[in-house]
């Protein structure tokens, strides 16, 4: 009786605090960005916001231009599915794993096989040739097949790990129904990934590098891209779409379809959180944590714009999930470990003893394979992104070494060879082409100079604050603010919840062991990055399975009817938020083809596509190319470029410096150029204090006066444009393509 006393005062406590704190959470979330209650917007002139879904015309609808898109992006996730399926039997890690697990497991491992095979082709030169791709494609699914017609892939085991029971005794309706709640948020994220991109970095490399190696035919080294020399896992899906994809610009097309397979990366991370929670936890728990997830303005964000943050994301979170899938079991009411689901998380025999038979022969081949899926899964997340090196390999090597409480060198080599395997072809690449496996992060290589060099540390050093510190206890209090409630995209939804994780006793121990890994993330993020939000992204996943975890903490009815409204109000705030802001396309309903071109509806409207760049694909005679300076986002120009990054050699310098008239004509001639775009505003904005920097020898008076009207090499083309803005000149003399 006393016991049940003392749990009820606990329980409303616990209840009272949580309430009364998450009131102030909200007081603090809406006034740090006061943009966020603009929702209203959405609800008192919902006309508005479906008007925005087709660009303010009617006329303008179209969805049917969409399925090629999806037939591409859903054909690789298919053949990635294979892919990762045939892998996970022949190492058998696909053992005593429930139906949704082996899928969301093969998926991920799937797509990362299917993008080292795009480089790997790619590196062979064999982009053009799609013979190349269907050949081993074709291979491996007859293998697939044949091996799943002798029944030599596992069943799943949803009735043997307890998941049953789990879900039995989550009778209310969110464990039943409350998956559903996601579907806004599903086609929210695949139409936004199939609109064309407007993010600078998008547009500079991660779909603009797929594009030229695609019509080069080959994967090469970039002397004007350096971020094109960085590992780009997750765009290798956009180089593979662009082989796949039929027609009339099918490097376009086919970066739509590359840029909806990384926004798919958000619904299967969310999948993979609710097969995790309703493994370790509960169904209720894994439906918290894939809502909180997916609907989690941060995450949409990166998604819809084609970034690469959500790749990374779920590799780290797959990998996670390996991890504790091989490691003993977590707490009390926590199912983990390899035998978990024979024994519906309590450990069972074969872990403490060693049987005659081969119970224990395979239970280590088990674990084995797991400790080699965790370690795929972590190269995988580095193939996307150098810096999951930090962030992902090392916490998770430091996790396969001592996760029994000794040192086991064995688990931590085959951890280390699995990472290898993943994101070893990255690094020889750049080893080969570059000279330098992790260029151009640090130890130099081609192209790089000490000034350059400089340049680049410079601009992805710490920060540092007005006494010149980088690390201060003002620095820090305002980075745990900016991840707590004032960085712009975060949900009202993921921190208070998974703080309630460390209120519940049912999984305590897998709550610190999660927390740990945020905490340790989000000091690496503080110590050694440039402190960019976005960069913290990529650890979400991981915030909300605290918050499935703090969202069950009590399985009374009023806690559950407080946590139940609580999620579908949240859900309704950020769907609101990002149909409203204003930092979107949300032309998810226009057609594609007005998309490409983006004429505004007059001079004054916004248009996705630069007006310099719409005159250049309608003026530039074929055969001919265009010199970009300053400009650094070529994608959806359609005739040959050349342009160089900030962190590059300028191509422009290099073509005029120090020559005279006849020779800086014949370098123009010799590179088939007709035309130069001059962006005086990008220029600015590198010049500009504590920015990237730009090359001193680009001047208005070098142009404007020297080339233009003293050598007469070039003619400024009048354009109803500010020419502080930028300028457009023509070759004069250029010859005609024969």
């Amino acid at each position: 009786m006393r016991e049940r006393q003392s749990g009820k005062a606990y329980f409303g406590w616990a209840t009272a605090a949580f309430l009364a704190g998450f009131v102030g959470y909200l007081l603090l979330f809406y006034t740090a960005v006061p943009e966020r209650l603009q929702i209203w917007h959405a609800v008192f002139i919902p006309d508005w916001v479906v008007m925005s879904w087709v660009g303010g015309d009617f006329g303008r609808f179209s969805v049917l231009d969409r399925v090629p898109v999806l037939l591409v992006a859903g054909s690789i996730v298919a053949i990635a599915f294979v892919f990762g399926r045939l892998t996970l039997s022949f190492v058998r890690c696909d053992r005593q794993l429930f139906r949704l697990e082996i899928v969301v497991f093969s998926i991920g491992v799937g797509l990362s096989e299917l993008s080292l095979l795009t480089l790997a082709i790619g590196l062979l030169g064999g982009l053009r040739c799609l013979w190349c791709f269907v050949l081993p494609i074709g291979l491996v699914v007859a293998l697939a097949a044949w091996q799943w017609k002798r029944g030599a892939f596992q069943q799943p085991n949803d009735n043997a790990t307890g998941i049953g029971d789990a879900a039995t005794t989550d009778a209310d309706w969110l464990g039943r129904w409350g998956l559903w709640l996601g579907v806004p948020f599903v086609l929210l994220i695949l139409f936004g990934g199939m609109l064309p991109p407007w993010d600078f970095d998008v547009r500079e490399y991660h779909l603009q590098v797929p594009k030229e190696w695609y019509q080069e035919g080959k994967i090469g080294f970039l002397p004007h891209n350096i971020y094109g020399n960085m590992p780009l896992g997750a765009e290798m899906h956009a180089l593979l779409a662009m082989v796949i994809m039929p027609g009339e610009r099918d490097w376009w097309w086919g970066a739509l379809a590359g840029k909806t397979v990384i926004a798919a990366f958000v619904p299967l991370t969310a999948l993979a959180l609710f097969a995790a929670g309703r493994r370790f936890v509960s169904t209720t728990a894994g439906v918290f944590a894939a809502l909180v997830y997916m609907s989690t303005p941060w995450v949409v964000h990166v998604s819809v714009q084609g970034l690469n943050e959500g790749a990374v994301a779920f590799y780290l979170l797959l990998a996670v999930y390996a991890m504790l899938l091989s490691s003993p079991p977590v707490g009390p009411g926590c199912r983990t470990g390899p035998d978990a689901a024979d024994s519906g998380g309590k450990r069972s025999s074969v872990s403490r003893s060693r049987p005659a038979d081969g119970t224990y022969r395979e239970t280590t081949r088990v674990m084995r394979g797991r400790i080699l899926l965790a370690g795929f899964l972590a190269g995988s997340a580095v193939a996307c992104k150098y810096p999951a090196v930090l962030f992902v390999v090392l916490p998770l090597l430091a996790w396969s070494m001592f996760c029994e409480r000794r040192f086991d060198w064995k688990r931590a080599i085959l951890f280390l060879l699995a990472v290898f395997v993943a994101c070893g072809l990255w690094f020889g690449k750049n080893w080969a082409l570059a000279g330098n496996p992790v260029y151009p992060l640090m130890f130099g290589g081609k192209t790089r100079t000490a000034e350059k060099t400089e340049q680049w540390n410079r601009a992805h050093q710490v920060p540092r604050d007005e006494d010149g510190r980088r690390y201060s206890a003002a620095q820090a209090a305002d980075a745990f603010r900016q991840f707590g409630w004032r960085s712009h995209w975060l949900s009202p939804l993921l921190i208070p919840l998974a703080v309630m994780a460390f209120v519940s006793t049912r999984c305590r121990r897998l709550a610190w062991m999660m927390a740990a890994l945020v905490l340790y993330f989000v000091l690496a993020w503080w110590l050694v990055t440039h402190r960019i939000d976005r960069f913290w992204v990529p650890v979400l996943p991981i915030v909300a399975l605290l918050a499935g975890v703090g969202a069950v903490w009590s399985n009374d009815r009023l806690w559950r009817s407080i946590a139940g409204t609580i999620l579908v109000c949240g859900l309704l705030a950020n769907l609101l938020f990002l149909v409203s802001t204003n930092r979107h396309d949300h032309r998810h309903l226009v057609s594609l083809e007005q998309l490409r071109r983006d004429e505004p509806a007059d001079e004054h409207g916004a248009s996705r596509v630069n007006a310099f760049h719409r005159y250049l694909n309608e003026a530039v005679p074929k055969g001919h190319t265009v010199l970009l300076v300053g400009d650094a986002q070529p994608f959806d120009l359609e005739m040959p470029v050349i342009y160089s990054t900030c962190f590059d050699d300028c191509v422009f310098e290099q073509l005029m410096k120090g020559r005279t008239r006849e020779e800086r004509l014949a370098a123009l001639r010799e590179h088939r150029i007709s035309h130069i775009y001059v962006s005086w505003a990008e220029i600015e904005r590198y010049r500009s204090p504590g920015n990237y920097g730009f090359t001193n020898y680009v001047t208005k008076s070098v142009v404007r006066d020297e080339l233009a009207r003293d050598q007469g090499l070039l003619r400024r083309v009048p354009l109803n444009i500010n020419p502080d803005i930028g300028e457009v000149f023509q070759v004069v003399g250029h010859t005609q393509p024969k």
